[in-house]
């Protein structure tokens, strides 16, 4: 597997988890349930964006990992 290849997969999983975080999000709004099912899927929801966050940083940082040939001698900064 290339570095490009598993960049690819990062994003995929982040964006499923994103995704997912978003479904749940809007379950929250229509169902009605008790105040600790809620607190639950809360806490669900914001461990999803975190590793969505994570996946898709851990993506862009992958994909420059070898830096940018057009500006090899230039400062490179990485953003995460």
């Amino acid at each position: 597997m290339t570095i490009a290849e598993l960049s690819g997969e990062y994003r995929k999983s982040g964006e499923l988890c994103r995704v997912r975080a978003e479904e749940l999000g809007e379950k929250l709004k229509k169902e009605k349930m008790c105040e600790m099912d809620k607190l639950r899927l809360r806490r669900k929801i914001h461990m999803l964006s975190n590793m969505a966050r994570d996946a898709i940083a851990t993506s862009n940082y992958l994909e420059n990992y070898y830096g940018d040939e057009k500006n090899e001698r230039k400062k490179a900064e990485y953003v995460c």
